[in-house]
């Protein structure tokens, strides 16, 4: 699997390591071509020997393998003009590698800026990698093993002119593919994005604009869609326009206007379409600096493009789209009040109005806190704030809300504790039928035992549900404890979570609070996740460390074609280490991974495979 998987780039890297090689030999120094172009060039050249067995393979393999990582950086005229770097690395084994790999990656990523400081600077930037020992992260917990390449292409340039509106144009195209072990076919993503962006002063007013168009194709892993493989197609563009003014008593104007298209294609067997607007509007006043308050209203004509930003991270679109049926409009105010020594009142009113499946449906609510936040904590060591909200709407007519949040730090003796917790009961959610209770607690405590001695343990537990529908909830826990002394750290970790996910773009599941009528293919998901780890420096310049973690995740899903769904048990133990010693320029290293894991769903064995490297390496300022 080890020489499989780096074939490619053991051959580009080879004639890499040649050419770098050649630059040696030419002497050190900064090398200076002509008057105009300036280049320097330092890096790390190694060899290694790696062994690889497995139950996936009749025989044990190994072999010598040469390692390298590359700085070359330089500009031609000015550094303004023209400036480059190219960072090429092959074969590297780190747990802390930009890809998360923490077995073996090859690739380069390279970047020119051009015409810095003009009125039309760009960029230019390239990446790709092969990385083995990668994740597929399941609901942002610890995931399966897997191996991987990635690569992405991006130009940035920009027209910026005095007292002229500025446009940057953006495009982008990248792409990731991953096998997770156990499985026999690869989960392949490609994304290309086209981005316009524009601002502009006028008159006292705020003036921005833009465009943005994406496509997408990804292929699901098959412990999701079963033994049958599946793609979407999907695509997307939205524009929109706002507009920002000052107002008197130090307050603000605002309005925009956005629209969202988008088109997903399950291999024509689930097909989703739409366009959605919105318009927001808000106002604000700080008429003191005692006293603020602000109003916004919003109307959208489809519900996927309202929450579509704020419900995702950045960058990810789900592949399986809202409810299209969901139009409306909400309002909210709210209003702030300082009454000195630390406290704050804040009052608010929020009212949604929507049409679903052909019924109207409005909910409303209002309420008050008084938080507490200051520089020196009530008795020492309390946070706190506090209110009650009414509901009033469909279904829930006069319904008595509560949130609260309540922090604590304290310093005893040797020990520093620290603890907050926040509750939320029947707040209004996106949907006006529905409301949401959440609560997020958590404690850090951390003692210095003797002069040298540091214990430290946190915990944090977290879940959000819908309270019109019993048991449809997202919860996470995870705790963890550290002990370090002079040369020796100890570490321990355990996660658990469960709930309703849906897969996005990116290639992993996500945890969403919506309820199951407005998305489709979610998938449900139990994870539980512990490990533990040593770190030791027994010598200067000596590092070693050691972490096992085990994994057992459950995915059920019923996704495009396949109707009766997919249920899927996924174990995984993996153990790796590494032990790096520098002795002045030379660099000693060597790794040990395992991995064991079962998909369930695959009705593939289980895969068990063990690798381990030696390398000496050396670091050079060629030029």
């Amino acid at each position: 699997m080890y020489r499989k998987l780096l074939r490619l780039p053991q051959r580009i890297g080879g004639l890499g390591i040649i050419i770098v090689s050649l630059f040696a030999a030419q002497g050190a120094g900064q090398i200076t071509i002509g008057k105009e172009t300036n280049i320097s060039l330092n890096g790390q050249l190694g060899v290694g020997y790696s062994g690889e067995y497995g139950n996936q393979t009749a025989q044990s393999s190994h072999g010598i393998f040469f390692t390298g990582l590359a700085n070359l950086s330089g500009y031609y005229y000015n550094p303004k003009f023209l400036n480059f770097n190219v960072l090429p690395y092959y074969n590297r084994s780190q747990d802390n590698s930009s890809f998360q790999s923490v077995l073996n990656e090859s690739g380069v990523n390279a970047t020119v800026n051009l015409f810095g400081g003009s009125h039309f600077p760009g960029s230019i930037s390239y990446g790709a990698g092969w990385q083995q020992g990668s994740q597929f992260q399941i609901a942002g917990q610890p995931g399966l093993s897997a191996n991987g390449s990635t690569q992405n292409f991006a130009v940035t340039w920009s027209a910026l002119f005095p007292d002229w509106p500025t446009l940057t144009a953006t495009f982008s195209d990248t792409s990731a593919s991953q096998t997770i072990l156990g499985e026999t076919s690869p989960s392949d993503t490609s994304a290309r994005n086209l981005n316009l962006t524009s601002n502009y002063d006028w008159d006292g007013f705020q003036l921005f604009g833009y465009f943005n168009h994406q496509n997408f194709n990804f292929t699901f892993p098959q412990f999701i869609t079963g033994n049958s493989l599946e793609t979407t197609t999907s695509s997307n563009h939205s524009f929109g326009v706002s507009a920002t003014h000052p107002l008197p008593l130090h307050g603000s104007f605002s309005v925009a206007f956005n629209r969202f298209t988008y088109n997903n294609d399950t291999e024509g067997e689930q097909q989703t379409s739409g366009t959605s607007d919105t318009v927001i509007g808000s106002v604000a006043f700080n008429p003191s600096q005692k006293l603020g308050f602000s109003g916004t209203v919003r109307y959208y004509d489809n519900l996927y493009g309202a929450l579509q930003p704020g419900t995702f991270p950045p960058g990810t679109v789900p592949i399986g789209t809202f409810n299209t049926a969901v139009n409306g409009i909400s309002l909210n105010t709210f209003g702030s009040y300082a009454l000195g020594k630390g406290f704050v009142l804040v009052g608010y009113a929020n009212h949604q109005q929507q049409e679903f499946a052909g019924q109207q449906y409005s909910n409303t609510q209002y309420g008050a806190t008084l938080t507490y936040n200051y520089a020196r904590p009530l008795f020492g060591l309390l946070y706190f704030s506090f209110g009650m909200v009414n509901t009033a709407g469909n279904g829930n007519q006069g319904a008595l809300a509560f949130v609260g949040n309540l922090g604590l730090k304290k310093t005893v003796g040797r020990w520093e504790i620290s603890a907050d917790g926040s509750y939320a009961q029947n707040v209004q959610s996106s949907i006006a039928l529905f409301t949401t209770s959440n609560y997020n607690y958590g404690a850090f405590v951390r003692r210095r035992f003797l002069d040298d001695i540091y214990f430290g343990a946190s915990y944090r537990g977290v879940e959000t549900g819908i309270t019109q529908i019993a048991g449809y909830s997202n919860r996470s826990d995870t705790a963890m404890i550290t002990m370090n002394r002079r040369w020796l750290g100890l570490s321990g970790s355990y996660s658990k979570a469960n709930g309703t996910s849906v897969l996005t773009n990116s290639g992993s599941l996500i945890p969403t609070p919506l309820p199951p009528i407005n998305t489709v293919d979610q998938l449900v998901y139990n994870g539980t996740a512990y490990g533990a780890g040593i770190g030791l420096a027994p010598l200067r310049k000596m590092v070693i460390n050691l972490n096992w973690y085990h994994v057992h995740n459950q995915t059920q899903s019923n996704f495009g074609s396949n109707l009766i769904g997919t249920f899927s048990n996924n174990d995984n133990d993996r153990i790796y280490g590494q032990m790096q010693y520098n002795v002045r320029k030379l660099i000693f290293r060597a790794t040990y991974y395992r991995v064991n894991q079962l998909i369930s769903s695959s009705g593939n064995p289980r895969v068990i495979d063990n690798t381990y490297t030696f390398t000496i390496s050396r670091w050079f300022n060629f030029f």
